[in-house]
């Protein structure tokens, strides 16, 4: 049950952030300690990247094979000892990791080659013309499994200051995330959120040790916004016509034909409403209130005809037809107010999505439930993601000024000769002030307040 899995990821996003050196303030409030030493731009400037270079890529489907990671691999992903194991190595300290340079290899191997393909199709077009808000995503579970599999790797290298081998898993990590954003649902767009946020802890982490390049020009090199959720947007349109197929405003269709949509409709209430005959007695009784009630019908051709239906075509439609286009242009109106403001900077979408949301229903007897992804929540963890990236940046920036400047930190922020990015949540400065040696960074809260604390060695 696709709908279902909206909470998953975003609990995923906003809980298994895993820093190296945090620790809780206040509620909701995470600080991440840096102790970092000065360092240069490398030369060439973009000698390090994030993402796989076309230089790295071949051609194929990655989707494929991602999903052979898993195959003949059942002791590796599905024992407990395996698994403790690795949620274990996750979150404890570098220094008690274990050396294990032969982790994960064979499926880990797999994702690195399928991570430098230039071609993913996820092929879920029929089946999301077909299904629906019934669409299943069984391969999604397992693909969250190899992103912290491969943070594990990740963090592996970074305790051995296996920096070259530490970027190469960056990369298959921040790809499969981005991979996850060409699925046409915005599920997927989450879920790929959540991976590439499993990969900033141990970046964090890398920064801090002894040798690690600057990455100041490889995270301003990533995309911006990173999880682009174009197709997943258009994933929910596409689902309306699924759940309405059929359904015409050009001409009075007959009974049968209305029936035939009421049952698929039926259907996909059972589906998101539980399978019970108390849910189904419910629907059909619902329906047959709206065809007696003469209020209703009368509001739902005066809605029809501010979408442009005139009003001799309405007084031609049969009544169970009237209900049925004003459900769907009223799901279509809702949906609309919400993904206008998708493609918008944060500080631009919150308060149309705001104002979407407290405006609930258009009308207080609808139909169907809400069967949309909170376009909020996804539009939240979008931008904290490139929160976390442009946060990175500024601290790499502060590496750069310091390795300029005896390892002195600039006392703000427009003292140091770079293009820094601003708080992808309001588009303006990160907070930023030095007390005690140490620069305290911090972004504006959504939902949790980060901020980082940064400290000079020599």
């Amino acid at each position: 049950m696709w709908r279902t899995l909206p909470v998953c990821a975003l609990m995923l996003v906003f809980t298994s952030i895993g820093w190296g050196d945090e620790k809780p303030v206040e509620p909701n409030t995470i600080v991440v300690r840096f102790k970092i030493k000065p360092k240069a731009a490398p030369k060439p400037a973009l000698k390090y990247q994030l993402l796989p270079e076309l230089r790295e890529m071949n051609p194929g489907n990655p989707i494929h094979e991602y999903t052979r990671c898993f195959a003949e691999q059942t002791n590796f992903w599905t024992t407990k000892q395996q698994i403790e194991k690795r949620e274990q190595w996750q979150s404890m300290p570098l220094k008690d990791l274990p050396l294990d340079r032969k982790f994960g290899r064979g499926p880990l191997d797999r994702a690195d080659y399928a991570a430098r393909m230039d071609a993913p199709n996820w092929q879920m077009l029929l089946k999301l013309k077909s299904d629906g808000v019934a669409t299943l995503l069984p391969d999604i579970q397992q693909l969250r499994n190899l992103g912290g599999a491969l943070k594990v790797r990740f963090r592996f290298e970074v305790a051995e200051g296996r920096f070259e081998n530490a970027l190469v898993t960056a990369k298959t990590m921040f790809a499969l995330s981005r991979h996850l954003s060409e699925h046409p649902t915005l599920i997927c767009d989450l879920v790929g959120v959540a991976i590439a946020t499993l990969a900033i802890g141990p970046l964090e982490e890398m920064i801090q040790q002894p040798g690690s390049p600057n990455l100041y020009w490889a995270l301003t090199d990533l995309p911006h916004p990173f999880i682009d959720i174009r197709k997943g947007l258009q994933g929910e349109r596409l689902w309306t016509e699924t759940e309405f197929a059929g359904l015409t405003d050009a001409e009075p269709m007959s009974d049968r034909e209305l029936q035939k949509i009421v049952q698929r409709l039926l259907k996909d209430f059972q589906f998101q409403s539980g399978s019970t005959k108390d849910s189904q007695r419910n629907f059909k009784d619902e329906v047959k209130k709206r065809l007696a009630n003469e209020d209703h019908l009368r509001a739902a051709r005066n809605r029809l005809a501010a979408y442009g239906l005139t009003e001799g075509k309405a007084k031609e439609f049969p009544p169970l037809q009237i209900i049925l286009l004003d459900e769907k242009m009223q799901l279509e109106a809702l949906r609309d107010e919400k993904a206008k403001a998708m493609a918008l900077p944060y500080w631009q979408a919150e308060p149309i999505l705001r104002a979407a949301h407290q405006s609930k229903k258009p009308h207080p007897d609808w139909l169907l439930p809400d069967s949309f992804v909170s376009y909020d929540k996804v539009k939240l963890a979008q931008t904290r993601l490139d929160q976390r990236f442009a946060l990175l940046r500024c601290v790499e920036a502060l590496r750069l000024y310091a390795a300029e400047h005896d390892g002195k930190l600039p006392s703000k922020l427009e003292d140091i000769d770079l293009p820094l990015p601003v708080d992808p949540a309001t588009g303006k400065p990160f907070a930023y002030k030095v007390e005690d040696e140490t620069a305290h960074l911090e972004c504006a809260r959504l939902i949790i307040q980060v901020r980082y604390e940064v400290t000079i060695i020599k």
